[in-house]
């Protein structure tokens, strides 16, 4: 299989999952982006946006951007960590709970349909070849940092 062809499977895979998402939560205003922040911070109620940033591989404005947007439709809050200051912590309010079971059964149900026809050990075999080369990307990144840092 060409590397072209293995990529694109990939692109077409994520298109695919995340417009299935998108069409099943797109009741609650929330995207697919912010329904990750919002899964996260339910399953770790007073997670800090750092560790969220962290998590999603992704900037702090990202994850601003995101949390702001879900503060201000009311699923979540946000609040500063009586410790630091400069920390703060995330919560779902009681309307962010009125929506998690749904928006659990929209990911479990995702994660069914895609791995329908796979057996239990197909899909063990399969996590650690995808691990493998999430292991194999974040090298590939830190390749290019390293060698930019010795130029």
């Amino acid at each position: 299989m060409e590397i072209q062809n293995f990529g694109k499977l990939i692109r077409t895979i994520t298109s695919n999952i995340n417009y299935y998402i998108g069409s099943k939560i797109d009741k609650y205003g929330i995207k697919q982006g912010q329904f990750e922040y919002f899964l996260l911070i339910y399953s770790s109620p007073g997670i800090n946006q750092l560790e969220l940033a962290r998590l999603k591989n992704v900037g702090k404005a990202s994850v601003t951007k995101a949390l702001i947007i879900l503060e201000g439709d009311g699923f979540i809050r946000r609040v500063s960590d009586e410790k630091d200051k400069r920390n703060t912590l995330c919560y779902v309010t009681e309307k962010g709970e009125m929506i998690v079971d749904d928006l659990i059964h929209v990911k479990t149900n995702a994660e069914k349909e895609l791995f329908k026809g796979f057996k239990g050990e197909d899909k063990q075999v399969f996590y650690e070849y995808l691990s493998l080369l999430h292991l194999n990307s974040e090298a590939l990144v830190a390749n290019i940092d390293s060698k930019i840092e010795e130029d």
